[in-house]
C-alpha cells in the first residue's frame, strides 16, 4: 500500500511536469511566430517593391525568412511546385499559422492577387507598424503581470518543499504513512496542479478575436 501511495503521487507530479512543460513549449513557439511577423512584412514589402509576385515573395520566405516560420513557407512552395492553387496554398497557411495577425496577413495578400492592388505595399507597412506596435505593448504587459507565473511556480513548489523537510522528522514520517497522511499527501497533489493551472489561466493575456476564418476559394 506504501508502494502504491508512493507510486500515485510521484505520476501525479509527473503528470503536472508534462504538462508545465507542453504549456511552455506551445506558448515558446506561438511566441516566436508572433515575434517573427514584423520581419515577415519587412521581407514580403522588399521584395514586392522588387518586382516579385505575391507567391514568389511568399516561396522566399521559406528560404530568408525567420526560423520559426520557415517550415510552413517552405510546404507553401512545395504546394504550389505541384500544381496546388494559390487560394488554398494561401489557405492551407491561415490555418497552420491560425492566428489574427496572421489573418490580416494573408487577407490583404489574397485580396491583391485576386483583384489588383497599387496600395498593397501601403497596407502591408501600416500592417507591419500595428503588429508591432501590438507586440510591444502584449510584450510590457507580460512583463510587468510576470509576478503572476512567479506567484504559481512558488505556490506549487513551496507545499513540497516543507513536506520534504517535515519527512525527516521520525513523528511527521509515521503520520504521513497512516491513511489520513496519505490521504492528505494524495489530497496536496490535486490541489497543487489544480491551483498551478488556475494561477496560469489567470496570468494568461486574453487572445484577440479571428476575423478572417473563411477558406479563400476561388469562385
Amino acid at each position: 500500500m506504501k508502494t502504491l501511495t508512493l507510486f500515485m503521487i510521484i505520476a501525479l507530479l509527473l503528470m503536472l511536469l508534462n504538462f508545465i512543460y507542453s504549456i511552455k513549449k506551445r506558448e515558446r513557439i506561438k511566441l516566436n511566430r508572433e515575434s517573427a511577423w514584423p520581419e515577415v512584412l519587412d521581407l514580403i514589402i522588399s521584395a514586392l517593391q522588387s518586382g516579385a509576385s505575391i507567391s514568389e515573395s511568399l516561396s522566399n520566405l521559406g528560404k530568408v525568412g525567420p526560423n520559426a516560420v520557415k517550415k510552413a513557407f517552405r510546404e507553401f512552395e512545395e504546394d504550389l511546385l505541384r500544381g496546388k492553387k494559390f487560394d488554398d496554398c494561401l489557405s492551407d497557411l491561415k490555418k497552420e499559422f491560425a492566428d489574427p495577425l496572421s489573418d490580416q496577413f494573408f487577407e490583404c495578400l489574397y485580396f491583391a492577387a485576386k483583384f489588383g492592388s497599387k496600395n498593397t505595399v501601403k497596407v502591408l507597412r501600416e500592417l507591419s507598424e500595428y503588429v508591432s506596435a501590438d507586440l510591444a505593448i502584449r510584450a510590457e504587459i507580460t512583463t510587468k503581470f510576470g509576478w503572476v507565473r512567479n506567484s504559481a511556480n512558488l505556490a506549487a513548489l513551496a507545499p513540497w518543499i516543507l513536506f520534504l523537510i517535515l519527512r525527516t522528522q521520525e513523528n511527521a514520517k509515521a503520520a504521513y504513512l497512516e491513511p489520513t497522511g496519505k490521504f492528505i499527501m494524495l489530497f496536496g497533489v490535486l490541489a497543487t496542479i489544480t491551483a498551478y493551472i488556475w494561477m496560469n489561466k489567470i496570468a494568461r493575456l486574453p487572445k484577440s478575436k479571428r476575423l478572417f476564418t473563411m477558406q479563400m476559394i476561388e469562385k
